[in-house]
């Protein structure tokens, strides 16, 4: 039996993956989840023969950043934890006031949970940790916006031009710094894990649990939100931050359970892409075609503006050759796909938000 610690178990990605890892009856998890209701609602997800091998731990989001603070979910597991997937850091951008400090905070965060893992969890051979260009870009396009761990409103309403090159290779500079330091660490502590990570530049893709707000929505997703919505009341500001390159959340979840299973992973680092995702208004054309209910509510106008391109070859590409090669990542599910069932979600969301409004009428 696979016995596997889940981080953000309740978050987009997290629940994907505790799905694939409970396909398996051979796997056992414990999922670090936000609340006692996360757990319930996730429980109530999976069949009870799956339900039966899985337990839950509490971890606040505004604790991530607390070291320790994953101490006692990695303890008192039956026979010890042999996997630690972890997919869910603090938030430091409400601390840092340049990119260098946003870094470092970044950084301590996650060798602090990786120190935890050493010194609590000693029967771990491999821990995989997931992470997205996301957060760096948004710290380069909105340095001082009011975050939220669930992402609602922002008090940066203005939008200002992006450009796209720039804020891709920032990002994955910042995010090598992080992982650079990472290896480092591992290295100096004579830590006895393998350490794995996937990076996703950003993530699009609908969500295991219904959703019940708008709130709900996570990471890139909110873009879709906003160009299906013509609400501004429930306009948020919209990731990717000027990232065009994307993975549907459903790849990004098998690429990491693959990353979980496959020796030939050890000590990898993985950049997970599907491509590059369309414009706001070529979006839009084909939620108007594949959803003509959605009629006027349907704008173009959902993300920031993009700088046009300089004509140059792009500052820096995303290399999947190491997930091709190793993970057997040669396909991924098509950009129609994943904004039909994405955009069939929201619009679920849609239709029960007004039924609301005539039932309270």
């Amino acid at each position: 039996m696979r016995r596997v610690l889940l981080t953000g178990g309740n978050t987009l990605i997290g629940s994907h993956i505790l799905g694939h890892l409970l396909s398996s009856p051979d796997v056992s998890v414990r999922a670090v989840v936000a609340s006692r209701e996360d757990a319930q609602a996730l429980q109530q997800l999976f069949p009870s023969s799956a339900s039966r091998r899985i337990d839950f731990a509490i971890v606040s989001p505004q604790d991530l950043a607390i070291p320790g603070t994953f101490d006692d979910a990695l303890s008192h597991y039956p026979g010890g934890f042999d996997t630690v997937v972890h997919t869910v850091t603090a938030d430091p951008s409400e601390e840092a006031d340049c990119l260098s400090r946003f870094i470092n905070l970044e950084t301590d965060t996650l060798i602090n949970f990786l120190r935890s893992v050493k010194d609590v969890a000693v029967t771990v051979r491999r821990v995989v940790i997931i992470t997205s260009l996301s957060p760096f870009a948004r710290w380069l396009v909105h340095p001082q916006a009011e975050r939220s761990p669930r992402g609602g409103q922002s008090s940066v309403n203005r939008f200002v031009e992006i450009d796209p090159e720039y804020v891709l290779a920032t990002s994955q500079a910042s995010d090598n710094i992080v992982h650079d330091a990472l290896w480092k660490w591992k290295k100096d502590a004579n830590a006895q894990f393998d350490l794995v990570s996937l990076t996703a530049p950003s993530i699009y893709g609908p969500s295991l649990r219904p959703l019940v707000n708008s709130s709900d929505l996570e990471e890139a997703n909110r873009r879709i939100w906003n160009i299906c919505s013509n609400d501004s009341h429930e306009r948020m500001t919209s990731p990717p931050y000027g990232i065009d390159h994307f993975t549907d959340v459903r790849d990004l979840a098998f690429a990491s359970v693959r990353a979980v299973f496959t020796p030939e992973a050890s000590n990898r680092r993985f950049s997970i892409s599907a491509g590059m995702m369309p414009s706001g208004s070529l979006i839009a054309d084909f939620l108007i075609s594949r959803f003509p209910e959605l009629g006027n509510r349907v704008r173009s106008d959902g993300s920031p503006p993009r700088r046009p391109p300089s004509g140059e070859a792009p500052l820096e590409v995303i290399d999947t050759h190491l997930a091709v090669a190793i993970l057997g990542m040669a396909q991924y599910r098509p950009i129609e796909e994943t904004l039909t069932d994405l955009a069939r979600q929201m619009l679920e969301l849609h239709q029960r938000k007004e039924w609301k409004r005539v039932i309270n009428s």
